[in-house]
């Protein structure tokens, strides 16, 4: 059975090699943009064009090599927080608290609806 164009899940156009994917990683979480990745990568005109269709793609595996160096990066100093915060450090617990305030207000935001959300604006 033939499945119609809309709900296909959209395939990997820019299939970077091991290279690539780090220095992409790397990129995304230093906040660079994926027009300015294709850049620093090197890329030609046709190469450069497929990257970015497949970085505005969230089911491609440039998408997820950019969402998950953004999340480490995030994450990593929190995760150093929290270690500290176990250990008894009570500036950490303090700190900790009002990040994981802020991360659940995210949260929240996130998962409003659009019409939720204009009530705040």
């Amino acid at each position: 059975m033939k499945m119609p164009d809309d709900v296909l899940l959209p395939t990997d156009l820019f299939r970077p090699d091991e290279e690539q994917a780090a220095d992409i990683k790397r990129l995304a979480a230093l906040g660079y943009t994926p027009k300015q990745m294709a850049v620093a990568l090197g890329l030609d005109t046709a190469d450069a064009l497929l990257f970015l269709r497949d970085a505005a793609t969230p089911a491609t595996a440039v998408a997820a090599l950019m969402r998950q160096a953004i999340t480490e990066t995030a994450a990593a100093p929190q995760v150093k927080l929290h270690e500290a915060a176990e250990a008894g450090n009570v500036d950490a617990v303090k700190v900790l608290q009002k990040v994981q305030h802020r991360n659940e207000f995210n949260r929240l935001i996130e998962q409003m609806d659009d019409d939720e959300l204009t009530l705040y604006k």
